[in-house]
């Protein structure tokens, strides 16, 4: 009687522990992109200048695992696995190279019980409102947000981030290096047809902070903020940004969007105020959607102690595949231009946009057509005495074309189209940039 007691007991507990872990719901979700591309002059724009290689195969896997325990509860994981074929014992014949997969996401999400509280902890998205992507704060991050509804028309989201840890040593090591940290709220009103989101941010970056990734540079010599292609932020700095995105859909099928953005840079030796606006009129015909848009950023002027640049932290603004990096695939490029970092933050762009072109079934078309010019004074000079490689004498001609076929539901062949064409007033070569793909993208 008590061997068959005991033997009861081990089989309820076996039971309650899978009971307890079958209470939490595994979702998958991600996408996979597999495709090659041929190209020439994507950088240098010099037809003279042989390429090192006109062809590649690249991949790109995203998975992400949501642990659901409720509607209230979960947590997330989110894996990334990037491929150059041939390019390292991950990708070569065999396939069996280590450390290449990376933690994209790790956080916890939960709402507070009979609330409207949602909290947000680890590592996740973080984004500031805009229409194509925000200049200021625009991907992933160690970080904690906070987002509420207050009602049907007002909400509000506090978010605080974490850059770089200067030291996590507790015992006196790494004393002189401090830490960079953003904090940021915004307050969005959504009425019948009109919303607007209205935002703060506020960074802070302590002495010696070392920092590789874009953003406003203090260069570590002449403590002069600069794009983020000249160096690292390594002194302190205070940066500030207000702005606000707003869209207005009560005449759809013609809608609107727009960003408007001001921020400062300041140190002891050294300040920065610029300014970013967007602004995007849509309209959807039964064929195609076309969308005419222009986007405006400040840029560097004469005065060497001061600047007309916008701040930056983790930008994540785009256009096109050579504005911006906005493109068809997922890939491990930013952008194809090999003047980005001026490009990006100094530049003045218009352009439109015919999205969804269907004549057969199944078969879509995405177009743009961009024209940018550089917003640089051309008598600016960087932190190495040079002038820039974007200037307001400087501009371009994009053209960018996607044709998407859907063999099923969430598998498409896509064919991607490129060209761009600079015209720089200085004696710099600038023949024309080409690039074309063929792959497959399979979201599930």
């Amino acid at each position: 009687m008590k061997r068959f007691a005991l033997v009861a007991l081990v089989a309820a507990l076996l039971f309650s522990v899978v009971s307890s872990a079958s209470a939490t719901e595994l979702k998958v979700r991600g996408n996979i992109d597999v495709y090659g591309m041929w190209s020439a002059n994507l950088y240098d724009y010099d037809s003279d200048n042989a390429d090192g290689d006109n062809y590649t195969t690249n991949q790109r896997m995203r998975a992400y695992f949501d642990y659901v325990a409720n509607e209230n509860l979960k947590a997330v994981l989110g894996l990334e696995i990037d491929n150059d074929w041939g390019d390292g014992s991950a990708a070569d014949w065999g396939t069996d190279g280590k450390g290449n997969i990376e933690v994209k996401h790790a956080y916890l999400d939960f709402t507070f019980p009979d609330t409207t509280v949602n909290v947000q902890a680890g590592l996740q998205y973080v984004a500031l409102p805009s229409v194509f992507g925000n200049p200021v704060f625009d991907d992933d991050a160690a970080a904690i947000t906070v987002s509420a509804a207050i009602n049907d028309m007002f909400g509000v989201s506090v978010g605080y981030s974490r850059g770089t840890d200067g030291s996590t040593s507790f015992t006196g090591s790494g004393a002189d290096n401090d830490d960079k940290d953003m904090a940021f709220i915004a307050a969005p009103i959504t009425m019948d047809g009109f919303s607007v989101a209205p935002y703060f941010a506020y960074a802070w970056v302590g002495k010696n902070t070392d920092n590789t990734s874009d953003s406003i540079i203090i260069d570590e010599d002449e403590i002069v903020i600069k794009p983020a292609s000249e160096g690292n932020l390594v002194d302190d700095l205070d940066i500030w940004v207000l702005g606000f995105n707003a869209e207005l859909t009560m005449f759809d099928p013609l809608t609107f969007a727009a960003d408007v953005i001001y921020g400062e840079g300041d140190t002891d030796d050294y300040e920065t105020k610029g300014w970013y606006g967007a602004l995007a009129a849509s309209y959807k015909f039964d064929m195609l959607t076309a969308t005419l848009f222009t986007t405006y950023f400040s840029g560097a002027d004469e005065d060497a102690d001061e600047d007309n640049y916008l701040p930056t932290l983790a930008e994540g603004w785009g256009l096109t595949p050579y504005v911006g990096g906005v493109r068809a695939f997922s890939t491990s490029w930013d952008t194809f231009s090999g003047i980005d970092a001026d490009m990006n933050l100094a530049s003045w762009v218009v352009g439109l946009k015919l999205a969804k072109i269907q004549f057969i079934d199944k078969l879509s078309h995405d177009l743009t057509v961009a024209y940018v010019m550089g917003t640089n004074d051309e008598d600016a000079l960087n932190s190495k005495d040079e002038g820039y490689a974007f200037d307001e004498e400087d501009s371009a001609w994009e053209v960018y074309l996607v044709n998407k076929y859907m063999i099923y539901e969430n598998l498409a062949a896509i064919n991607e189209l490129g060209f761009f064409a600079p015209d720089f007033d200085d004696d710099r070569e600038d023949d024309s940039s080409y690039f074309a793909t063929v792959g497959f993208q399979y979201k599930f």
